[in-house]
């Protein structure tokens, strides 16, 4: 069987590779002068008959008759054709055995009445280029079912390899493209970003990411492309890589939905503003009304439910307003000042327990408490964690506040009693418009989902943090970790919290031990 050959002629003994084995034969004719078999002249010295060495005759024995597989495989064949051209040839062949396939690869030199004839055993090399090959079948096809663009450019630019979705993206066949630079494609302008790139890439020889217009191959679309350098194995870089993606699509959604944002929040800013003065009015109105003294008691509850709704109203605006501050405005603006926390805290718990007069809120304050803060703006943070603990723990239950003065530090605890916070909620607690309730179907009430983002945001403001635990046994506790003073006048975070990441570190472990 021959299962494959590769025939070209030798350019010369010197420069043919050395054998395992060889043998000189002398062609045998029939009477007509045809040849029909080889007789052994000579041989390679001390071969043993086993594997390729026993594949020929030894010397006065014939081809045909020691070794029939040679006319099975064509060997034969080749042989004569040597002899009657004159002319040299290398070819590869196939040989059955119990064991599988047998490659063997056979030089011809042509000789006075014969040829010499040497064989070598190639079975591993053919196999691990069978392998090959299927290798790069596999990546081929990879490589062009993919709808990314995948190319190869070598060191002057040029396209070297690139699969069908990279041809289509130049809008031109394959054939085109290749041995062509991108200048030459699209024009010195048009392939200055995807020239700068690959210079980038050459001179770093870093694997790199880039996202633009002008960057992957052809033009019209925007590009996510990953290029590379190609090395050697000596580490010689010798071409680029670029696995191209067209995310058009993609950038424009997420365009279209940053702009749609943008709109939804500038109007819920707008309509916040606008509802601010009726509301003024309407409490201001109720309150005239409050203050004159002959009123029935019927009217008075009216009056005072008025009074109670716009006020709950005028907060929900507030809520609008300082979520569009913090989403469009670049913070939550404060205006710090020397502030005592503990007597804030008081205020506001004195507060919230007259709309909660059956509910307890306990008060611990420990060290300093002074610090450089917004006055208002700490009272709405204590103001919303200590009403979200009263309306999402028991009835009866205490809720309990620590102020806790630690170094540079100010310690804010909130904690509360009953069922957990749920694991579906607790990943998005300090995110806009999520509920805080603890439990399914406990919900803050009469809310928007924006007080514990509010929160969340003023602290940040501060340069501080906000964490949160809630279980079964220890129930649900807000911790609250500030600097003394405002870090940034703008109420900037980042740089505030990569400062103070070592003073939470010490004040963390000073109240674990």
């Amino acid at each position: 069987m021959k299962s494959w050959s590769e025939s070209k002629p030798l350019a010369g003994k010197s420069e043919a590779p050395a054998p395992d084995v060889w043998v000189r034969l002398r062609a045998l004719r029939s009477s007509d002068g045809r040849i029909i078999d080889f007789e052994c002249l000579d041989s390679s010295p001390g071969r043993v008959r086993q594997g390729v060495l026993g594949l020929l005759p030894e010397k006065g024995e014939r081809l045909l008759d020691e070794a029939p597989w040679v006319g099975e495989c064509s060997l034969f064949d080749a042989c004569v054709r040597v002899v009657e051209r004159q002319v040299p040839a290398m070819e590869r062949f196939g040989r059955p055995t119990p064991a599988g396939v047998t490659w063997v690869q056979a030089r011809l030199a042509p000789g006075e009445g014969g040829l010499t004839l040497f064989l070598e055993d190639v079975t591993h090399r053919a196999s691990a280029e069978v392998e090959l090959r299927r290798d790069r079948d596999l990546l081929t096809a990879v490589i062009e079912s993919t709808t990314d663009a995948v190319f190869v450019k070598d060191l002057l630019g040029r396209y070297v390899l690139l699969n069908t979705a990279a041809a289509h993206a130049f809008g031109r066949p394959a054939e085109e493209v290749l041995g062509r630079t991108d200048a030459e494609l699209v024009g010195l302008q048009g392939a200055a970003a995807t020239v700068a790139h690959d210079r980038g890439v050459f001179e770093s020889g870093q694997t790199a990411t880039y996202e633009d217009a002008d960057g992957g191959p052809g033009f019209g679309n925007i590009w996510q492309t990953i290029k590379g350098v190609l090395r050697q194995p000596d580490g010689t870089v010798y071409g680029l890589f670029g696995i191209s993606r067209d995310i058009t699509a993609r950038r424009r959604q997420e365009e279209e939905r940053e702009q749609e944002g943008r709109f939804r929040e500038r109007f819920i800013g707008v309509l916040g503003h606008d509802l601010g003065n009726p509301l003024a009015a309407i409490r201001f109105s109720a309150a005239a009304l409050l203050a004159r003294e002959a009123l029935t008691p019927e009217v008075r509850r009216m009056l005072q439910r008025i009074d109670s709704s716009a006020e709950r109203m005028s907060r929900l605006v507030r809520q609008l307003l300082d979520f569009t501050r913090a989403r469009m405005a670049g913070g939550i603006p404060l205006r710090p000042g020397e502030v005592s926390l503990d007597e804030v805290c008081r205020r506001v718990i004195g507060e919230l327990e007259l709309a909660h007069r059956s509910r307890e809120v306990q008060l611990e304050v420990r060290g300093d408490c002074h610090g450089f803060w917004d006055e208002e703006r700490m009272a709405q943070v204590l103001s919303n964690l200590v009403a979200n603990a009263l309306q999402n723990s028991p009835e009866g239950s205490r809720v309990s506040v620590c102020l806790e003065g630690v170094e540079s530090l100010q310690r804010v605890e909130v904690h509360n009693a009953g069922a957990p916070i749920p694991e579906s909620l607790r990943s998005h607690l300090f995110e806009p418009f999520h509920p805080s309730g603890n439990g399914p179907g406990k919900l803050t009430r009469g809310g928007l989902g924006l007080g514990l983002y509010i929160v969340a945001q003023i602290v940040q403001a501060h340069g501080g943090r906000v964490d949160v635990s809630s279980t079964v046994e220890e129930g649900t506790r807000f911790v609250i970790l500030l600097p003394r003073s405002v870090p940034a006048p703008a109420g900037t975070v980042e740089e505030s919290q990569a400062r103070l990441e070592p003073d939470f570190a010490r004040e963390e472990n000073a109240a674990s031990s």
